[in-house]
């Protein structure tokens, strides 16, 4: 994955963190953010934010200058109402994010379909994507979703850590990106 990222952090503007859960991508994308941008706007969805509220204390730390963090408690997924939202409608009430490059990050622990439902107009929307697939009975779903929308997309396996060796996991994981092509930019 890192060098997925690495390739199109430099030309990211806003981060989309669906399941942001402690803000470890959060927060690592706003630090990258800022070595190449310093500049930013992310904005992390995270349904149990009651649970999870040292995920906010880190956005009011000087390191993260320059960041603009928004924090949503609902869930995402294919439909609007107050315990949920869709990303479609995320992006649309944040008119001043429209035109800037977007990277959305996905890890929702099964509910990829929910997701990718309620975010079909902005998968038109040249941005990219990184979709954490749990289990294989949900990889079709996830593919045929990007290929129905003419998006190339690679699919990366879990890969074992050089110095720790492989991680265990209860489900096979595995991680749908979109090409980093400029047709994609």
């Amino acid at each position: 994955m890192n060098p997925w990222l690495n390739q199109i952090i430099p030309d990211i503007e806003v981060v989309f963190d669906v399941g942001a859960n402690d803000g470890y991508f959060t927060y690592g994308c706003a630090k990258a953010l800022q070595r190449y941008n310093k500049l930013g706007h992310i904005i992390a969805f995270e349904p149990g934010l009651c649970e999870q509220a040292a995920l906010l204390i880190p956005a009011t730390w000087s390191d993260y200058a320059g960041i603009n963090f928004e924090f949503i408690p609902l869930f995402v997924g294919s439909i609007s109402n107050e315990s949920t939202i869709t990303l479609d409608k995320a992006y649309d009430e944040r008119p001043s994010l429209h035109g800037k490059p977007l990277l959305i990050k996905v890890d929702v622990e099964g509910s990829e379909v929910d997701v990718r439902e309620g975010a079909t107009c902005l998968l038109q929307k040249p941005h990219h994507w990184v979709v954490e697939v749990h289990g294989d009975h949900l990889l079709d779903p996830v593919l045929d979703f990007f290929n129905k929308a003419k998006r190339a997309v690679d699919t990366r396996l879990l890969q074992p850590h050089w110095l720790l060796g492989s991680e265990s996991r209860t489900i096979k994981t595995s991680w749908v990106t979109t090409r980093p092509d400029k047709a994609n930019v």
